[in-house]
């Protein structure tokens, strides 16, 4: 949610160089030389008036942008003064604006030996908690939770409003699927003051999550109006707004994101969008130059053929795609596009496509998945798990990964391995969870509850079974009548204590 480079020029020190704070750099509290000694301290004295010299001259090009020359003169005053760790400060802010996080980090850790020394000084506590919050982030950009977390919180016993540090806790705990604990910080921190974009942005993303969509809409609406061109929050909003079944409101929003940045995913995205209403004209183009870029995308496949056939146009497409392999009968892209358009309606020509398309480009992961989907829909259940395992097990792509979970997922349920179905549901819940995608994250709790429930984890199969009701929608009405029917003797079952026990 947060990019190192939005981190700014910080000037707030510069009144504490020239106060009580200057007093305290380590050697100004020792006592004056004994007599023999009086040109080195001169030395000294002139030393240090070079630094700070150096040092004012670097904030003036800190503050005029030219950060590199800002850099270079922060570090010559550090050579004459190792103990002045305003230089050292500042030099780390300008690295992390230069966006070269492992050297800011090491000017801060520095700082903060320095300081350690003053912990007791009022002064220097709004430094020592920058300096925390600063580090925080730049654990948070290397991916390091645990890390993040223990900083941010470090600032804050250092001073319970430091905003930025609510802020960033609540993405750490966005993170770690803490989505109540995120959304309370997340307050907190406008509530201080952070009333940044990507703060709101962040709020609006843990209620998302949630599933609490009239209260994140308002948080996206304000991160918009502070970043018009967060395409971050653009789609999320188009998100919550497809949840709340506002879908031509929602494809403005994947529109601008789109016009802002032409990413593979908003084009999925927004011509899933437009299929959803019925403009199959509008999505069958988003999904052809998809396959023009990335011919093996298979969620893009997969959302060209339904929309084709569902917009009538199925029968001609198959059409034109068998006569070009009579005449180019190599081109696996071809066959694989075919195979998609007949997996519908015959997936034993499907499953022909698909095994031709893998002949020919045997490292094709995607053509592979294909089988492995063909050999599910003609109930060929150990034939699809077997297949499908072998895609995963060479570490496909997270996007062609997906389509391999989702589709060995219902082979094992097929098959009443519900111990290997729930591992695999599990993991294509917190894919969909990432992604916000609300339709296919109640499904995914329905079975998921079903496979619990069979291996008489009651009170895991319950949470899943109310899960799936907070999201399901009047598509899913046969399966919501389903487990309104099983949760009152599931309830019985677990206050007679039956099912599994936690050990």
């Amino acid at each position: 949610m947060r990019s190192l480079l939005s981190v700014c020029l910080i000037t707030v020190i510069l009144c504490l160089v020239v106060s009580s704070a200057q007093a305290q750099r380590p050697g100004r509290s020792k006592p004056a030389p004994k007599s023999g000694r009086g040109e080195n301290q001169a030395e000294n004295n002139d030393s240090q008036k070079q630094a700070a010299d150096l040092f004012e001259a670097g904030q003036n090009a800190h503050q005029s942008g030219d950060l590199n020359k800002a850099v270079e003169l922060y570090e010559a005053a550090l050579k004459l003064d190792p103990s002045l760790w305003q230089a050292e400060f500042q030099r780390g802010v300008a690295y992390l604006s230069l966006n070269r996080p492992a050297d800011a980090k090491a000017s801060m850790l520095h700082v903060n030996e320095q300081l350690a020394q003053f912990a007791d000084s009022p002064e220097l506590r709004q430094i020592s908690t920058r300096v925390q919050i600063i580090l925080g982030e730049i654990a948070l950009s290397e991916s390091k939770g645990e890390e993040a977390e223990k900083t941010f919180r470090r600032a804050l016993e250092l001073d319970p409003q430091a905003a930025r540090a609510h802020s960033g806790l609540a993405e750490v705990l966005l993170a770690s699927g803490k989505q109540a604990e995120a959304i309370s910080e997340a307050k907190i921190a406008l509530a201080a003051g952070d009333d940044r974009a990507a703060t709101f942005s962040l709020l609006g993303v843990a209620q998302l999550i949630n599933g609490n969509y009239d209260e994140a809409l308002p948080n996206f609406d304000e991160a918009l109006k502070r970043d018009s061109k967060s395409t971050i929050t653009l789609l999320y909003r188009a998100e919550a707004m497809i949840a709340k079944n506002r879908v031509k409101e929602a494809i403005e929003d994947l529109r601008s994101a789109l016009a802002i940045e032409p990413l593979t995913r908003t084009k999925l995205r927004l011509a899933a969008a437009y299929s959803q209403i019925k403009q199959y004209g509008e999505a069958i183009p988003l999904y052809q130059e998809v396959l023009t870029a990335e011919p093996s995308n298979a969620e893009a496949r997969t959302g060209l053929a339904i929309a084709m056939i569902e917009s009538g146009k199925g029968g001609e497409a198959i059409a034109q795609l068998e006569s070009l392999i009579k005449t180019d009968p190599n081109r696996a892209d071809v066959r694989a596009q075919l195979a998609e358009l007949y997996l519908p309606i015959q997936p034993e020509k499907a499953l022909e496509q698909y095994s031709a398309a893998a002949k020919l480009e045997p490292a094709q992961a995607s053509h592979r998945i294909g089988i492995g989907s063909a050999l599910v829909k003609l109930r060929r259940f150990d034939e699809a798990a077997a297949v499908l395992r072998q895609v995963l097990a060479a570490n496909p792509k997270d996007d062609i990964a997906y389509f391999a979970h989702t589709n060995l997922a219902t082979a094992l349920f097929e098959l009443d391995d519900f111990a290997n179905a729930a591992h695999e549901f599990i993991l294509i819940l917190n894919r969909q969870k990432e992604r916000g995608d609300r339709k296919r994250a109640a499904v995914t709790l329905y079975f998921l509850g079903i496979c619990l429930d069979k291996l008489g984890d009651y009170e895991q199969a319950l949470k899943a079974y109310e899960n799936f009701l907070a999201l399901a929608t009047s598509e899913n009405q046969l399966e919501i009548d389903k487990v309104k029917l099983r949760l009152p003797p599931l309830q019985r079952q677990i206050k007679e204590g039956k099912g599994k026990k936690k050990q």
